[in-house]
């Protein structure tokens, strides 16, 4: 089983000032790579003047539409260094990782993975054993 929960804040640099003209044509362009993309289709979304994704998957396994997300998550990396989010994913059948999530942090252009202290070990932090 999976489960993925994420979001990502779309930012042109780390930088505090930000040019609207250059905005526009940075989502525009995630837009593009959203629309080039097969099965992983999320929406642009704005509030208070910041953009973002945030999005939700549930499937049986790995398949095409989660490795899209991994996909999408680096090429805002590449696009949009000032980019920040977080990815946390359950997968039952990692091995090695059948009992905890995986997270990982997108910031300054690069995707690291991280030790979930939060929610796992799933069992027995979510679930009991039997």
């Amino acid at each position: 089983m999976i489960e993925l929960h994420g979001w990502v804040t779309i930012r042109g640099t780390y930088k505090v000032t930000f040019e609207e003209d250059n905005e526009d044509i940075l989502i525009d362009n995630i837009k593009k790579e959203i629309e080039n993309l097969s099965w992983f289709k999320p929406q642009v979304k704005a509030l208070n003047g910041d953009c973002f994704l945030e999005f939700t998957i549930f499937a049986n396994r790995q398949n095409p539409q989660t490795e899209e997300v991994f996909k999408l998550y680096k090429k805002i990396g590449e696009l949009a260094c000032g980019s920040y989010g977080l990815i946390y994913l359950y997968d039952d059948e990692a091995v090695g990782r059948e009992n905890q999530f995986q997270v990982f942090s997108l910031s300054r252009g690069s995707i690291k993975e991280h030790i979930d202290s939060y929610l796992s070990p799933i069992i027995p932090t979510i679930e009991d054993a039997e």
